[in-house]
């Protein structure tokens, strides 16, 4: 009996979901991601989940950086710090690496996501935080992976680089930016050494955001519908403007957006869970 109430349960639960997400898009005339993702955030905030309270997702840990307001040459010491949220073990992105590139191209693959991801909100880590806390290796192998990235068009944020050559441009936008300039997702996976799947989630993100932009959503609105920063959504979308005033490129974008548009129909068979 205990059974078959839990499996009720789930099925009364996901009845409710489509309910809620049917009123919003009917109510509010938005797409289906828009109004799942409205679902997940008011399920995250009315229905706690006491198996994560540091709302953390597994692979991930919290980090503490020098705040990005902190000027170049002020000792450590006296530096405000801050907390991050970061991505040490990304799963099936990083096994994807891992396999068809090696643990030396992953060691690189996580050391530009957590800094850019710590950069996001609004904290820089230095070369020693990330060796000795992070890749349990030696700054020297650091200092020459990001070099090795900065050859493939990916700067890493750390507090050195920041202050000395700005934050660089995110791997996502870079991602994005060669796919608008009609690189193939293969191209981009060998130049990049990025997983196809996370290659194809950049891509979608940053479609939605397109979308969302000429919707005329706010920068803020379009973060926390799509679930990005702020800092990259309005990368995304100077990256879009950019290229839209650009008549070479409007066969591109109008692929790019058709495929929110396919998301948005796979999207109609119900919230996802």
């Amino acid at each position: 009996m205990k059974g078959n109430r839990t499996a009720s349960e789930r099925l009364n639960a996901k009845t409710l979901d489509q309910m809620f997400v049917n009123m919003v898009e009917q109510g509010y005339e938005c797409p289906p991601f828009v109004s799942n993702a409205i679902l997940e955030t008011a399920k995250s905030v009315f229905v706690q989940d006491p198996s994560n309270p540091n709302v953390m997702n597994v692979g991930q840990l919290m980090v503490l950086g020098i705040a990005v307001s902190e000027p170049a040459g002020k000792p450590l010491t006296k530096c405000e710090m801050k907390t991050a949220v970061v991505t040490l073990d990304a799963g099936k992105d990083d096994e994807e690496i891992r396999s068809q590139y090696g643990l030396a191209t992953l060691r690189q693959a996580r050391l530009a996501r957590v800094t850019h991801e710590a950069w996001d909100q609004g904290i820089t880590l230095t070369q020693e935080d990330v060796a000795s806390k992070l890749l349990n290796c030696s700054v020297r192998t650091v200092r020459r992976d990001i070099k090795a990235l900065a050859k493939r068009g990916v700067i890493v944020p750390t507090r050195g680089q920041q202050k000395d050559i700005g934050p660089g441009v995110s791997h996502k936008v870079e991602t994005v930016r060669l796919f608008i300039e009609r690189k193939t997702y293969t191209e981009i996976e060998r130049r990049l050494k990025h997983s196809l799947t996370a290659i194809k989630r950049y891509i979608l993100t940053f479609s939605r955001v397109a979308y969302l932009t000429e919707k005329g959503y706010r920068t803020k609105e379009i973060a926390f519908l799509v679930q990005s920063s702020e800092r990259l959504t309005q990368d995304y979308q100077a990256l879009y403007r950019k290229y839209k005033e650009d008549p070479a490129y409007k066969g591109r974008l109008d692929e790019i957006l058709a495929l929110n548009s396919a998301d948005r129909e796979i999207s109609k068979g119900g919230a996802t869970n």
